[in-house]
C-alpha cells in the first residue's frame, strides 16, 4: 500500500514546513500535497525555499477546511489517503505503523492516529455524542498514562489528522464545503459509518499537535461555526422524535458550559455574554433557514445508505458521551 497525505494551510508559518519535513522523512515514503487556502503569510514561500519534495496547489480563495479537503481528495490517488491540519508533527515510524494497522484490520476503512502535545497530554483517542450529536474527544487533555489507549475501534478519526483507504472515501463521497469550518469531518465519518466501514484507532501511529493555531479557542466564531454545523447533521441524521428535543438538549447543555468559559478567547480578547449569545443566535437561525435544505440530503442520504435514523441511533449509543 502506498500512502498520499495532503496538508490544508492557512497562515502555516514555519508550522508549514515542520509538519512537511516530518513526512518526508518516514521511515516508509510518503507523497505529501499541500493545498493553501489563500494564506497572507510567507507560509508558501518558507516551504518552496526549503527544498522539501511537495507538491504544492494554490487556491485564489479560503475554500474552508472541507473545500480544502475536497480539492485534496481530487489530487490523491493513492491506496491510503491522508488529509490533516499544518500544525503537526508526526512521528519518524507514523506511516509504517499506519500501513501495519491496515493490514492488521482489512475491515477497517479508516485508521485514527495518537494525536497528542509533546508534554504527554492527548488531544484525542476517538470521538464520543451526546444525543443532540455534540460531540467530545475522547481522553482529552488526560495525561497519556491515564488514558485508554488500547488498539480498539472508534467512531472515528481526530480531525486534524484523518487516514482512510480510498475506496472508503469515494462510498462516503466529498465532505460539505459548505460547513466551511468544524464539524465537517464528524458528519463525513457518520457517512463513512453508514457505508458499512469501521475505524480502527492505532496508539502507535503518533502524531504531535498544537491545537487551535489556525482558529481560537473559546472564539464566538469558532462557537458559531461548531454549533450551526452540529444542528445542520443533527437535521440530516437524527430521528425525528431527537430533532424535536434539541433546544431541551441545548439549553441543559449551554447552562452547564456557561460555568467553564473563560473570561477571554485564546488570542486574549475579552469575551462578552453578548457575543456568545449572538453567536449561539446566528448559528441557530441559519440551520433553522437552511432546515428545507437539510431534510433534502436526509432524503438523499436514507436513498444512498438506508436506515441512517436507526444504524445513527445505534452508532450515538455506541459511542455515548459520559
Amino acid at each position: 500500500m502506498n500512502i498520499d497525505v495532503g496538508i490544508i494551510n492557512y497562515n502555516g508559518g514555519d508550522e508549514l514546513t515542520k509538519c512537511v519535513r516530518s513526512l518526508v522523512m518516514q521511515t516508509v515514503p510518503v507523497r505529501v500535497l499541500v493545498l493553501d487556502n489563500a494564506s497572507s503569510d510567507n507560509s508558501i514561500a518558507m516551504l518552496k525555499s526549503s527544498g522539501l519534495r511537495v507538491k504544492i496547489i494554490q487556491s485564489d480563495k479560503n475554500l474552508g477546511y472541507a473545500g480544502a479537503c475536497n480539492q485534496l481528495l481530487a489530487s490523491m490517488n493513492s491506496d491510503i489517503q491522508v488529509l490533516c491540519n499544518m500544525d503537526l508533527e508526526f512521528e519518524a515510524s507514523w506511516a509504517e505503523q499506519l500501513l501495519a494497522c491496515f493490514a492488521r484490520h482489512p475491515e477497517a476503512g479508516s485508521v485514527a492516529s495518537l494525536v497528542m502535545e509533546k508534554s504527554g497530554v492527548v488531544n484525542a483517542v476517538g470521538v464520543q455524542f451526546g444525543p443532540d450529536l455534540f460531540a467530545k474527544n475522547e481522553a482529552s487533555g488526560l495525561d497519556i498514562s491515564e488514558a485508554d489507549v488500547r488498539e480498539k475501534e472508534v467512531f472515528g478519526c481526530y480531525g486534524a489528522v484523518m487516514s482512510f483507504r480510498k475506496e472508503a472515501a469515494e462510498a462516503a463521497g466529498p465532505m460539505d464545503a459548505s460547513f466551511f469550518l468544524f464539524f465537517e469531518e464528524t458528519e463525513w465519518y457518520f457517512r463513512h459509518n453508514l457505508a458499512g466501514f469501521k475505524t480502527i484507532f492505532c496508539p502507535n501511529a503518533k502524531v504531535f499537535h498544537e491545537r487551535s493555531m489556525t482558529t481560537v479557542r473559546y472564539s464566538p466564531r469558532k462557537l458559531y461555526y461548531s454549533e450551526r454545523n452540529r444542528l445542520r447533521s443533527a437535521f440530516r441524521l437524527l430521528p425525528a422524535v431527537e430533532i424535536l428535543k434539541l433546544p431541551v438538549y441545548a439549553v441543559k447543555r449551554y447552562l452547564s458550559m456557561a460555568k467553564g468559559v473563560p473570561g477571554q478567547s485564546g488570542d486574549g480578547k475579552k469575551l462578552s455574554k453578548a457575543s456568545i449569545c449572538g453567536a449561539l443566535a446566528k448559528a441557530w437561525g441559519e440551520a433553522i433557514f437552511m432546515l428545507p435544505k437539510e431534510l433534502a440530503t436526509r432524503s438523499r442520504y436514507e436513498k444512498q445508505f438506508g436506515g441512517v435514523s436507526s444504524k445513527v441511533k445505534k452508532i450515538t449509543e455506541t459511542y455515548f458521551l459520559k
